[in-house]
């Protein structure tokens, strides 16, 4: 009984004196993935579990109780019941759109120059009842990425997590994640030239393509790779057309089963992304934005 009282009291006081971190990745739908961070560097061992089926729907936490048990349970097994929390959103519940500034300067405070517009630019959602992130996109000196999702949708993460305990820090768009963990990549790219990123999830390909660091085209693919194929085929024509591209490296986030014959038959190569010591691109992003704070 005496040491369980002082493993109690010690716990949360070891979490104050050693911070920890714990990257939570949700991009997916019905996968979390989990890693934790040390110092700025990721640690082993990577995790993950499937979320209980009919929790989310739509990205949106639908049974909270339930899906709060489930995060605290799985804190409490990796031993991270008081780590501090930086989460990527569900990827459907989040929408971005590239901003273009007037006088071609970010404004000091981008959220709410936006929301004096008073448009919606497109979005499903008004922007006077959404949680935005909004960054300037580097190299471009006049254009932001605003990625956004509508105020109930976030709240509901926020009871979620006040359910399963931690600490949450931050909750971030997967497409904040993506952006920052693909920078470098992008930096490199030559002008013109098209980045195209290929996502296999649980259930399908999920394709972004960038052009001079901006993201232009994005679309939902096949899994399986015969019907992947020709449509991916069909996409990156249509790319090159409309953005006039000098070329296109192709890039897939993970391994995909079938990946020689995307090479074979298109006649790119593929490349897997770096994502470093990371267990999935957007856990990289996490922590590269992590440390940028």
């Amino acid at each position: 009984m005496v040491l369980s009282g002082i493993r109690e009291r010690w716990l949360p006081l070891r979490a104050e004196l050693f911070p920890q971190t714990l990257l939570l990745d949700f991009s997916q739908p019905q996968l979390l993935i989990g890693q934790a961070l040390k110092a700025g560097n990721p640690l082993e061992p990577l995790w993950t579990a499937p979320v209980p089926a009919r929790t989310l729907r739509d990205g949106v936490p639908v049974v909270r109780d339930a899906l709060g048990d489930f995060i605290g349970d799985l804190l409490l097994e990796h031993s991270r019941p008081y780590a501090g929390l930086v989460v990527a959103l569900p990827r459907v519940l989040s929408e971005w759109r590239v901003i273009q500034w007037p006088d071609r300067r970010e404004p000091a405070d981008p959220v709410a120059a936006l929301r004096a517009r008073g448009s919606n630019l497109g979005l499903p959602f008004a922007l006077t009842e959404a949680f935005l992130d909004v960054r300037p996109l580097p190299g471009t000196g006049s254009c932001s990425l605003l990625a956004g999702a509508a105020r109930a949708a976030v709240e509901a993460w926020i009871d979620v997590f006040a359910i399963a305990g931690g600490n949450l820090r931050h909750l971030i768009p997967a497409q904040a994640a993506l952006m920052a963990a693909l920078q470098p990549t992008l930096e490199q790219a030559t002008p013109g030239e098209l980045v195209a990123l290929l996502q296999p999830t649980t259930s399908d390909c999920q394709l972004v393509v960038w052009r001079d660091g901006i993201p232009e085209y994005e679309r939902i693919l096949p899994l399986a790779i015969d019907q992947l194929i020709p449509v991916l085929r069909q996409a990156l024509g249509f790319c090159r057309s409309a953005l006039g591209a000098s070329g296109v490296r192709l890039i897939l986030a993970e391994p995909l089963e079938g990946g020689g014959a995307i090479e074979e038959q298109l006649g790119l190569p593929l490349e897997i992304a770096d994502r470093g010591d990371y267990g999935s691109l957007h856990l990289r992003g996490l922590g590269m934005l992590e440390q940028a704070r």
